[in-house]
């Protein structure tokens, strides 16, 4: 029993090293995702301006929400553009979805499957192995490996579709993060500058006052 006992420590104290470096590593990870997400919105941050600079230079516009409006439209055109092509993708490789489904009758294929799918390309383990220590269930160690890396003729359809799908939508919600980041700027331009207007505007209205 103490043996046992010591022996399921063992395997415990190694998994929560693991699980402790995994959670650091993700740690890590998330704080690059928000750097670059940072750096995204700066840098759309300067295009909202570009956007702007004519029209606020030129005074082109009296009220701060039709500054808005201008730049919500300008924005929303920007992003048509831009998000045509992952739009595409993502558009061209469901109809090929549809299209392998009714020539195979696969209705409701599951791509992402370990056996003629994507999943045939990544490792398969069982269950994580447990023990019972004092009433309670823990690991006690690394699952078994039941199917490797392998290459399979008949999930070559998945091979391309679920890349085709993670490329597209990343890079629509790339431009979707764009659009978002230019909109959030566009209205505080907005604000700035009829902000400054109108602090420039009131030693004229009190002088005109007296």
């Amino acid at each position: 029993m103490i043996m046992a006992a010591i022996k399921l420590s063992e395997n415990a104290k190694k998994a929560l090293i693991i699980f402790f470096l995994l959670f650091i590593i993700l740690f890590v990870l998330i704080g690059y995702i928000s750097l670059a997400i940072q750096g995204l919105m700066k840098r759309q941050g300067s295009k909202a301006d570009e956007m702007l600079s004519n029209v606020v230079r030129a005074e082109y516009f009296d009220k701060e929400n039709k500054l808005i409006w201008f730049g919500i439209r300008k924005n929303a055109k920007v992003f048509y553009l831009e998000s045509r092509i992952p739009f595409i993708v993502l558009l061209i490789s469901w109809a090929a979805y549809l299209l392998f489904c009714l020539f195979t009758g696969k209705w409701g294929y599951n791509p992402l499957n370990n056996e003629d799918g994507f999943g045939t390309l990544l490792y398969e383990f069982s269950e994580w192995p447990k023990e019972t220590f004092f009433g309670i269930k823990l690991v006690s160690g690394w699952p078994e490996v039941i199917s490797k890396p392998h290459f399979e003729p008949n999930a070559i359809f998945s091979y391309i579709f679920v890349p085709a799908n993670i490329v597209g939508i990343l890079w629509f919600l790339y431009y979707v993060l764009a659009y978002i980041s230019r909109s959030i700027r566009i209205r505080k331009i907005a604000r700035s500058v009829f902000r400054k207007k109108l602090v420039l505007d009131e030693p004229t209205s009190l002088t005109n006052n007296q």
